[in-house]
């Protein structure tokens, strides 16, 4: 007589023993419960992503400093155009003044933008020192004023500052002549350049 069939939870029984089906059943679902385990275990922990720290708060060495007003020249630029907006002529004196100060407090733009402006403004002293910076024979190398020397530099403004009446200028524009022939000699391109343009009747 064939053995009866039974159900037990759903899955089919035969003799006291599970039928195939129920079987595969059951391996598939142990299957999925280890793998869900392993994956729960084996999970490595993520550390959380800090957020970004705003510039405001960063150390100060961790912040690039951006450039400087002093570095800009922004402290001539405000005094030069408060110069030109008073009443009446330029007092270019108190600019060459300025100059000088900020050329004490190492203030190399600030220094530079007063000296180029009092001398374009026909300031004998303020031309004469501007030429000194770039003359050859008297460069000083102070940083961010003329770093390199500058023959040209140095004659237009050693004759500007002669035009203007500066007893010494004639004899620091002989003495650069005196260093053009000489590096002109030497092979000094730069010089022989100046050479032509002291030639031209023009540049006199």
């Amino acid at each position: 007589m064939a053995r009866q069939m039974s159900t037990i939870n759903g899955y089919s029984r035969c003799g006291g023993q599970l039928s195939p089906p129920a079987l595969i059943g059951i391996v598939i679902v142990a299957v999925i419960i280890l793998a869900v385990i392993y994956l729960v275990v084996s999970e490595p922990e993520t550390e959380p992503v800090p957020e970004p720290v705003p510039e405001s708060e960063r150390p100060l060495e961790s912040v690039a400093p951006a450039e400087s007003a002093k570095e800009r020249g922004d402290t001539a630029r405000e005094i030069i155009d408060e110069l030109r907006s008073r009443e009446g002529s330029i007092d270019y004196a108190a600019a060459y003044d300025r100059a000088q100060q900020f050329r004490t407090e190492a203030r190399s733009a600030d220094a530079l933008l007063m000296y180029f402006f009092a001398a374009r403004g026909g300031y004998a002293p303020a031309a004469f020192d501007l030429a000194a910076l770039y003359d050859p024979n008297h460069h000083s190398g102070d940083p961010g004023l003329a770093e390199e020397p500058d023959a040209f530099q140095a004659y237009r403004w050693y004759r500007a500052a002669r035009d203007a009446g500066h007893e010494a200028a004639e004899e620091r524009i002989a003495a650069l002549r005196t260093w053009a022939e000489d590096a002109a000699g030497a092979g000094d391109a730069e010089a022989e350049r100046l050479l032509l343009q002291w030639e031209n009747p023009s540049e006199e």
